[in-house]
């Protein structure tokens, strides 16, 4: 039962020729523990001494990323992400068929996402951090219960909170986003620069 599990479908896969090898499958658990090249992301010593100055006068919210596979520097515990599109939703993530719409249209630009809930269902937690260890996505989630730091947030980038009812339809335009030069979290708290 294991090997049908992670084995390729005997089905044609859409978007996939049918003459190229198949791909390779992998539970979420051999995705989340499996070593990741953390040295590709990491930064060098002079730009993380930059980088920890310049946050000391920063707006920042005591909010943090929802989860270690998020960091991008390791010596620092940062997840550190540059010109990143800022999804701000007005209610729970609870399927990734939610994000699925906009993640597809984020896969062709060079853009890094933030997604910023009040909550998120596990499946959509899990997804993110497979694509951030797999870097497939560079990504991070902040879960901001209280509306009002969302808001205060929203006001710090630009972003305009997503409705539920457009999430569930797949409408994100772009107009909603919010952006910012650097965007920096650890553990416990955010950083926009």
């Amino acid at each position: 039962r294991q090997d049908a599990l992670t084995q390729a479908p005997d089905r044609p896969i859409p978007g996939h020729s049918p003459d190229a090898p198949a791909p390779t499958y992998v539970t979420q658990d051999e995705a989340l523990h499996q070593p990741r090249d953390r040295a590709a992301t990491a930064l060098a010593d002079s730009d993380r001494a930059d980088l920890k100055s310049r946050l000391s006068g920063a707006p920042n919210l005591p909010h943090g990323h929802a989860a270690a596979e998020f960091v991008t520097d390791e010596p620092s515990g940062l997840c550190v992400l540059a010109d990143p599109w800022i999804l701000v939703a007005d209610h729970d993530v609870t399927t990734v068929r939610e994000l699925l719409p906009f993640l597809e249209k984020l896969r062709g630009t060079d853009r890094s996402l933030v997604v910023v809930a009040p909550s998120l269902g596990r499946e959509v937690l899990a997804t993110m951090q497979v694509n951030a260890v797999k870097q497939t996505l560079r990504c991070a989630v902040v879960l901001i219960p209280d509306a009002g730091q969302r808001r205060a947030l929203c006001s710090l980038v630009g972003a305009v909170p997503v409705p539920w009812e457009d999430l569930r339809a797949g409408y994100i335009p772009i107009t909603n986003l919010g952006t910012c030069s650097t965007w920096v979290s650890s553990a416990d708290r955010l950083w926009v620069l």
